[in-house]
């Protein structure tokens, strides 16, 4: 058998590919939309892509069955989940699955199984290899239903699910595994860093047994209570995630082989607004950035956290220029964004911040302030709001006192809270966060804005006072 594990940073997906020697054939679960590298490992190993499974509508990045079928003449079958009426079928698959069907691949057979809670249709798969055992599995694929050390939340279709989601996870967790041994080595579709769970391990796969003597989602506990554990200090999710459901529900656009986003622009092009409804985006550092800048841009520096962040604050009806340090970057930018949806992908400025700057147009800059400046002028009770743009856990272990708490991804709807005759110091744990929610503040005409280098983790280290009081 050959298995192939493919990951990606930051939105911490785990796809899968999983092959029979002896027949050739070879079956991908959940892959994204950059396929090239099962098409790639596929070729090296004399397979042939036969079947891709999806495990449950995606609520955080775009599913690439549809592109890796079609980038494989439409060979390949896609098998979906036939749970969860009519709001939960996608259209696009060839097989529309239920409990118990199943994938033969010479001596490996793949049985899905119904596993409702995190998405009302969720199926996990179970591979068996019957050279060694006929009643045995092997492994268990498990989506977004079973993490290492979690499972996944019930909580991302509204209030109004989110009870009746709970109890069908509940009863998958205790019910639904049963007669599936300990020993079942389990793989999940997401690893540490994802929002589809609250406390994802770090390890990508484990067993069964594992999970079940000690992960705090195993634990027996009257339905209730178990809920109320499951929901508590559960993190915000991104408004995108709605966006990403219906897409993979419909079925995503397809890319091909040919890249979007990769057409050299100049500095008069982007000057003379020749793409008028563009926003721009700039990937560079927080530093690069708050020494200069294009005006009006947005800042997400460059990094495995881009697209999570460019699903939060970036809009999905505008296409997008980017503004890279080193043009190297750009396939990775562009992937990045593709992966959370942004089809959009204009193209980027050649020759980077320099050839605007060389052009005389206009520059932007935006201030920066230490930890020690920070308290010199909050000492001074100068006029300064103080925002604290961190999760809420973050923010309930310590903050700086007076002040304003806003999740960074929810500035958008929260602006007006901020007093715009004050000038704003943004605070995040490091200042990666401080300097997009800076950039959106200017974008949005607040003048006086500064980020604080260093954040919450500099604050600290400098041993400057918190509290964990709420104001």
């Amino acid at each position: 058998m050959k298995f192939y594990e493919r990951f990606v940073p930051g939105l911490a997906i785990v796809s899968y590919l999983i092959g029979d020697e002896k027949t050739g054939e070879a079956v991908v679960i959940d892959p994204t939309r950059d396929v090239d590298d099962f098409i790639d490992y596929a070729r090296e190993h004399d397979l042939h892509i036969r079947h891709i499974i999806e495990t449950h509508i995606h609520a955080d990045f775009v599913c690439g069955s549809r592109e890796l079928k079609t980038r494989l003449d439409d060979q390949p079958l896609i098998y979906c989940s036939s749970y969860g009426g009519a709001d939960w079928n996608q259209s696009f698959a060839d097989r529309q699955v239920k409990e118990s069907d199943s994938i033969q691949m010479g001596d490996l057979k793949l049985e899905f199984r119904h596993v409702p809670g995190h998405t009302p249709e969720h199926l996990a798969v179970l591979l068996f290899d019957q050279s060694r055992s006929e009643t045995s599995p092997w492994c268990m694929f498990t989506g977004d239903f079973l993490f290492v050390g979690d499972v996944g939340r019930p909580d991302l279709l509204g209030e109004e699910e989110k009870q009746k989601l709970a109890r069908q996870l509940y009863d998958s967790v205790f019910n639904q595994l049963e007669g599936v041994p300990d020993y079942t080595e389990i793989y999940p579709a997401h690893g540490a860093g994802s929002l589809c769970g609250k406390a994802i391990g770090s390890r990508r796969s484990s067993t069964l047994g594992y999970e079940r003597h000690f992960s705090e989602a195993f634990k027996q506990a009257p339905v209730e209570e178990w809920i109320d554990q499951l929901l508590e200090d559960m993190p915000l999710s991104p408004p995108y995630f709605k966006r990403m459901k219906q897409v993979n529900k419909e079925g995503p656009a397809i890319i091909g082989p040919k890249l979007p986003g990769l057409e050299r622009w100049q500095a008069d092009q982007i000057h003379q607004r020749v793409c008028e409804d563009c926003l721009i985006l700039d990937v560079r550092s927080k530093e690069a950035f708050a020494a200069a800048h294009i005006p009006e841009s947005i800042n997400i520096p460059f990094g495995s956290n881009l697209p999570v962040w460019a699903g939060w604050v970036l809009p999905y009806d505008r296409p997008v220029l980017l503004i890279v340090d080193d043009e190297v970057q750009v396939k990775d930018v562009v992937w990045h964004l593709l992966r959370v949806g942004f089809d959009d992908l204009q193209g980027y400025l050649e020759g980077g911040i320099n050839s605007w700057e060389t052009a005389g147009y206009p520059l932007g800059k935006l201030k920066t302030m230490s930890v020690h400046q920070l308290q010199e002028k909050l000492s001074q009770q100068d006029q300064l709001t103080v925002l604290d743009v961190r999760t809420d856990q973050e923010w309930n272990q310590g903050h700086i006192e007076g002040a304003l708490h806003i999740h960074g991804g929810t500035l958008q709807e929260r602006v007006g809270e901020l007093e715009s005759d004050k000038p704003v110091a943004v605070i995040c744990g490091s200042g990666y966060r401080a300097s997009i929610a800076s950039s959106f503040l200017k974008r949005k005409g607040v003048e006086d804005v500064t980020n604080i280098i260093g954040g919450m983790s500099a604050w600290q280290a400098a041993e400057l006072p918190v509290t964990k009081k709420s104001n």
